[in-house]
């Protein structure tokens, strides 16, 4: 067990709304606004019932002077951790073979 990310990492709503929206005042409805979105769009991103798409990170960069490489790793982070709490892909995944110990020449080497 890996026991850097033991914690689930801070999710893209959380994130958005303390150190986003809450200082500049700004509610659900004014955020849809300003990225151009259906209220009902933002809003599932500020409570994390919806992912975040390179789309979406693009807007959200734009509008908070961030990379959309900032809000697609919080994204990566967290479905990287929900994998690895995924009992289903863990089972799976002990049946994954890595290629390169079938046959020692390197197909893949760069």
């Amino acid at each position: 067990e890996d026991n850097m990310m033991t914690r689930k990492p801070t999710s893209v709503g959380e994130i958005l709304q303390e150190e986003f929206l809450e200082p500049l005042s700004l509610k659900i409805s004014d955020l849809a606004q300003i990225l151009d979105v259906h209220r009902n769009t933002a809003s599932n991103i500020v409570n994390n019932s919806s992912r975040i798409t390179l789309e979406m990170a693009v807007k959200l960069a734009k509008v908070f002077d961030t990379t959309p490489e900032f809000w697609l790793n919080l994204q990566t982070r967290i479905d990287l951790w929900d994998l690895e709490h995924n009992k289903r892909l863990q089972q799976s995944l002990a049946n994954v073979k890595p290629a390169l110990h079938r046959h020692d020449t390197s197909t893949f080497a760069m």
